[in-house]
């Protein structure tokens, strides 16, 4: 028996000619190298990392065999092991280990990209290579993830969008990677590739993992915000700012605007409720234009990221909802089916500006008009079922409460209710509403309005300075009116000043869509019949439904009433029509 475990021993565990490095045939990761050699060796009893997988495999399948034994003889279990095959596949100098071992796997558990990644670049290593660069560079790497390979390929998801400006698809980030490495390898080399891959691991760390107390004061509470947020989206931007802030390019007070200004975006489109697909592939072409734009010159970056998050995106899907957008989109919304977002809000106003901030962790986003009511709630507010309906998940009608208040409160009318409140009292977002007699619809809304009016305050709106929009003055000028605006040449939008000037036709019927949207603009105070005639009386934009189109026909079609083109219609300063401006006209389609 001792020979033919020799035997084995010699044929698949060791190679006993070659030097102690190479002596075994079998080369797991290196984190798990010591740990293998030790139950190869037989001193498994020392063995140190016992959270190792090649230490559970074996304890595992030792185990499980010693059951066998107790039902089988070991010549039928060495039998059944004889139905296993180790399959070798010997390679010579010019054979491509890695698309060897591809081809090998995708008949079997399909595995991550960043274990296909780690492959990729240590497989045609020498053992010595293979070792440096693991315990140098991919161990570190891992370390920052905890070993999860999940994030560590989302990671190079993101990495790779930072690399190509382009989110790829997770499905095809491993042949991503590939391409990436090989159009700079040749410029790099191996060690760069890797001290660049574990430099935007340690930014990622920092970003949604490392101790506040390591990272600059600065910063703090605005990182702090955006890992309640929980947003994974725009970590190529985050992670890039952190890198230009590590080489100093930009100080920790702009990081934390950068940041800030990111925050406020994110938090405003999730309380409107608004797609987040819509912007998933936002942030690396967004970087694209931003690093464009600075052209290695940081001191502006703040506007150039409200230039390129906010002012681009006005009129599109990914858009920023302003202040007026904000009560439009929450003052009569289900805010109770966002309550995770909302509570982040609420717990940030109960906070701000707050000398002694509570402890806010037992509380939960409750109803003070109930979910459930009873006649006497119908009663007291004298409404019927539908008008409760509408209101009730209000954002009026919510507020931070513990689970025994609310459990307390029940479904019980507005007076009770109160007196339950008290326990909550010590909560700024309470205090008011402990005041109120008589709770009713008008009081929602009193309290829905507020609340926006904090959201935009404590969420402000961005908007970039003119210095940073690169825009043409545009005029139209004829015997019956002038009108004048900019051209907004980043997205095609149309800002009309105030004081222009509109034409006003008697066949007003023959052009119902123009009058349409004269009449929402007259609605909105926009434009309105004064001494001088229909003019706008506040500064008004008009957007581009398309991408790389501008609203001029539109914008000219409304002031002159009639179907125009824009390129026709449109000066500029010397009243030369915008058509025959090619270093203008080029720009858009």
């Amino acid at each position: 028996m001792m020979a033919e475990l020799g035997a084995l021993e010699g044929q698949y565990l060791t190679n006993p000619y070659a030097s102690q490095k190479l002596k075994y045939k079998l080369k797991p990761l290196v984190t798990d190298d010591n740990v293998y050699q030790q139950v190869v060796s037989g001193t498994i009893d020392r063995v140190e990392d016992r959270q190792s997988n090649v230490y559970k495999n074996y304890i595992y399948i030792f185990g499980y065999l010693r059951r066998l034994a107790q039902k089988h003889t070991i010549n039928e279990i060495l039998m059944a092991l004889n139905n296993l095959y180790i399959v070798c596949v010997p390679l010579g100098e010019d054979d491509n280990a890695q698309k060897i071992f591809e081809s090998i796997n995708s008949t079997g558990v399909k595995l991550t990209a960043s274990d296909l990644i780690r492959n990729f670049l240590l497989m045609d290593m020498s053992s010595e290579k293979q070792e440096y660069f693991y315990s140098g560079y991919w161990k570190p790497l891992e370390r920052l993830f905890s070993g999860d390979a999940q994030k560590l390929e989302s990671f190079f998801r993101f990495f790779l969008a930072i690399q190509t400006k382009t989110l790829p698809n997770k499905n095809v980030v491993y042949k991503v990677f590939v391409d990436w490495f090989q159009d700079v390898i040749g410029e790099y080399g191996i060690e760069a590739v890797f001290k660049q891959i574990v430099q935007y691991g340690e930014y990622h760390y920092a970003i949604y993992k490392q101790d506040y107390a390591r990272l600059p004061t600065e910063i703090r509470g605005a990182l702090r915000e955006f890992r309640r947020i929980l947003s994974d989206m725009p970590a190529p931007l985050l992670m890039e700012f952190f890198k230009l802030h590590g080489e100093e390019n930009i100080g920790p007070i702009q990081l934390a605007e950068l940041i800030t200004i990111v925050n406020s975006y994110l938090m405003r489109r999730a309380l409107c409720d608004l797609d987040t697909s819509s912007i998933s592939r936002l942030f690396p072409a967004l970087l694209k234009d931003m690093l464009a734009d600075c052209a290695g010159d940081y001191r502006n970056i703040a506007e150039i990221l409200k230039k390129n998050l906010v002012n681009k995106n006005v009129g599109n899907a990914m858009y920023m909802p302003d202040d007026t957008q904000l009560v439009d989109l929450i003052a009569q919304a289900n805010m109770y089916s966002i309550r995770v977002t909302l509570r982040i809000f609420l717990d940030k106003l109960e906070h701000h500006n707050n000398p002694a901030p509570v402890d806010l962790s037992t509380l939960n986003v409750e109803h003070i008009m109930p979910q459930s009511p009873t006649i006497g709630w119908y009663d007291e507010l004298g409404i019927n079922e539908d008008t409760y309906q509408r209101n009730v998940h209000r954002l009026g009608n919510l507020t931070l409460a513990s689970k025994t208040d609310n459990s307390a409160m029940k479904n019980n009318v507005w007076s009770y209710k109160n007196r339950i409140l008290t326990d909550t009292s010590h909560l700024k977002l309470n205090e008011e509403v402990l005041k109120i007699g008589t709770w009713t619809i008008e009081e929602i809304d009193k309290r829905t309005h507020y609340l926006i009016g904090r959201i935009k305050e404590l969420y402000p709106y961005f908007s970039a300075t003119v210095d940073v929009i690169p825009k043409k003055a545009i005029y139209i000028r004829s015997s019956t009116i002038q009108a004048s605006g900019f051209l907004n040449l980043d997205n095609g939008s149309v800002e009309i000043d105030a004081g222009s000037e509109l034409h006003l036709f008697e066949n007003a019927e023959n052009y119902p869509d123009i009058e349409e949207q004269r009449k929402a603009l007259a609605e909105e105070n926009i434009i309105a019949e004064t001494e001088q005639g229909l003019v706008f009386v506040r500064p008004h934009v008009f957007h581009s439904n398309r991408a790389n189109y501008t609203a001029l026909s539109n914008a000219a079609s409304v002031i002159l009433h009639g179907s125009r083109n824009g390129w026709e219609a449109w000066t500029d300063e010397n009243g030369t029509l915008l058509c025959d401006l090619p270093e203008i006209r080029s720009k858009f389609l």
